[in-house]
């Protein structure tokens, strides 16, 4: 058996696609994004850039906008819209 079999395979992760949705809590309907990940760029490479730009168009982390476990959630669609164009 040769190694060659392999050569045409891409080894490439696939990432995940965005998901997106609605969720209601106390402070009313927030509009959520799932970044796309794979197995080599996990929360620190995804994550990370991404609430330090969400800090630096939209404030401080709190009732616009939050981050939990990788999603973020947004009070306003039109943010929502925003982050999925700089991040997808």
């Amino acid at each position: 058996m040769t190694s060659d079999i392999f050569d045409n395979i891409d080894l490439t992760p696939e990432n995940v696609p965005m998901q997106t949705g609605k969720a209601s809590g106390w402070l009313g309907t927030y509009h959520w994004v799932s970044l796309p990940v794979n197995d080599s760029n996990r929360d620190i490479d995804t994550v990370k850039p991404a609430t330090e730009w969400c800090q630096e168009h939209f404030g401080a982390s709190g009732s616009r906008w939050f981050e939990k476990k990788g999603q973020f959630y947004f009070k306003n669609e039109k943010d929502q819209s925003m982050f999925m164009l700089r991040w997808s």
